[in-house]
């Protein structure tokens, strides 16, 4: 894969869990005005991690390197981490969130 063609994909799926996150955030203060410490570290590290990814999309994209398969390795990895929160944190009960 063309390594601007992967960026520009990744940009687009980091802005779809830009979204779901922040969705996540809205439901999680409807639910109550203080959620579970789970609940916003699980936030908090995705939103982290979305960071990191963009970050590393914005280097790719300036640097142009011919070689990118261990960057393309790690924001793969990272993208499978933001799952695996969004999972633990949208699982939790609304009894959670109290």
């Amino acid at each position: 894969m063309e390594m601007k063609t992967f960026c520009s994909s990744m940009r687009n799926e980091m802005t779809a869990w830009k979204a779901k996150t922040y969705d996540l955030i809205r439901k999680a203060e409807d639910m109550s005005p203080k959620p579970n410490p789970r609940v916003k570290a699980s936030i908090d590290e995705m939103k982290g991690m979305i960071s990191r990814i963009e970050g590393m999309l914005e280097k790719l994209e300036r640097e142009c390197p011919v070689k990118w398969d261990s960057e393309k390795a790690e924001i793969e990895q990272a993208v499978c981490d933001i799952q695996e929160r969004w999972n633990e944190a949208a699982s939790m009960s609304p009894d959670d969130f109290e």
